[in-house]
């Protein structure tokens, strides 16, 4: 007979324990690279290089990269069903960049 995670967990930490497994759950979905976040999705690189209208191996480059342009990662982004928004966050406010994609969303 199989067990379900969710009765084993419920049995075997505390709710302190589960709420914290949750929030460190939460931070590693929200900062994974391109290829971890392209891997959740279940995309392939070879699926995304034919949504692109590119190379597996452009693919592959792009998320090996340390730096990539703004439009090369809009468009990656925009290839897994996303939108790519740019944000600035300061000591006292977050500001949503505009100006920076506009001219790609405009297109």
């Amino acid at each position: 007979m199989r067990k379900k995670f969710r009765n084993l967990v419920a049995r075997t930490m505390t709710p302190e324990a589960r709420k914290s497994a949750h929030e460190l759950a939460q931070q590693k979905l929200a900062e994974m690279e391109l290829a971890e976040l392209r891997e959740a999705l279940e995309i392939r690189q070879e699926d995304l290089a034919k949504e692109l209208r590119v190379t597996q191996a452009t693919i592959s480059r792009l998320e090996r990269r340390p730096n990539v342009l703004l439009e090369s990662l809009a468009k990656y982004i925009e290839g897994l069903g996303g939108k790519l928004e740019l944000r600035a966050v300061l000591p006292d406010r977050t500001v949503l960049l505009t100006h920076l994609l506009a001219a790609k969303q405009k297109k």
